[in-house]
């Protein structure tokens, strides 16, 4: 046993294989058996690390964490550290963060622990390259990728197999929907309904029809374009193009989702901007 700044921390050598000599764990660290720690890596506070994970090394972990199965962290991933906000202590630990399973995190993923009293979470599935950042009391669901420097702001949400080009940006307390695309480079500040497309900042530009085919969802297509039609191309205000698309009828799953996740906006939802327009046009 070895203290440092007054803490107790244990390095772990040939009675636990699967744990580098390099590697540093405090007590309230849980590891599953076939769990790998890799050289370099901290790993500090209740922390459970669950079946089939891998750190590779470098990884900083802050507890209160909880990283389910087969998870790999590559280097310099950094969880459950304080939330970037000037009003939190760098002594905070909170509700801290909550992982799923079989998620891929690139060198250099950051995810700050939460401020409230649910956790930060991460769903099942997803990957992370490098450089992403989800922000404190954020929730990302399952299936979804946020590709280099995407910049999630806090409490921001991302409903399942939501895609972010590289170097999106989301401002806090938004909502990014079910199976939305966000192109490289740009940004939002208003929720951005399901199965939509953005290709400008602060914009909704198409539906994600690519997406929705290769997802088996063909049959959707029609009625999601009629809605579509309704809440954006006709120009209503958002409760009448609502109102609308209930007196449609359309009856399908997929509508009642996007009418059901507008409703609940609290920001509103992003306008919509053809992806054919030209900036200054």
């Amino acid at each position: 046993m070895s203290s440092r700044d007054g803490q107790h921390v244990r390095s772990y050598h040939m009675h636990m294989p699967n744990v580098h000599p390099t590697a540093i764990l405090t007590d309230e660290v849980n590891l599953a058996d076939d769990v790998e720690i890799g050289p370099g890596c901290i790993i500090d506070g209740p922390v459970t690390i669950g079946p089939g994970c891998r750190l590779i090394h470098r990884v900083s972990l802050r507890g209160p964490i909880t990283l389910g199965s087969k998870n790999i962290l590559y280097p310099n991933v950094c969880i459950g550290f304080p939330p970037q906000d000037v009003k939190v202590s760098a002594d905070h630990r909170g509700a801290g963060v909550v992982m799923g399973d079989h998620n891929v995190l690139r060198e250099n993923v950051t995810i700050h622990g939460a401020t409230k009293e649910q956790p930060t979470r991460l769903g099942n599935h997803s990957y992370l390259m490098c450089g992403a950042h989800m922000g404190h009391d954020c929730i990302v669901g399952d299936h979804c990728m946020l590709a280099n420097q995407v910049l999630l702001a806090g409490h921001v949400t991302l409903e399942d197999r939501a895609i972010m080009g590289g170097n999106a940006v989301v401002h806090q307390f938004c909502r990014i929907g079910e199976m939305v695309m966000m192109s490289g480079s740009t940004g939002v500040v208003q929720d951005i309904p399901p199965f939509c497309v953005t290709y400008r900042d602060r914009s909704v530009g198409s539906l994600n029809i690519v997406g929705l085919r290769r997802a088996g969802l063909r049959e959707h297509i029609k009625p999601l374009e009629q809605a579509f039609d309704i809440i954006y191309k006709q120009r209503h205000t958002v409760p009448v193009a609502l109102d609308l698309v209930e007196q449609a009828q359309l009856k399908d799953p997929l509508v009642d989702r996007v009418v059901a996740f507008i409703r609940s906006t609290k920001r509103g939802i992003s306008p919509y901007e053809p992806s054919s327009r030209r900036h200054g046009a």
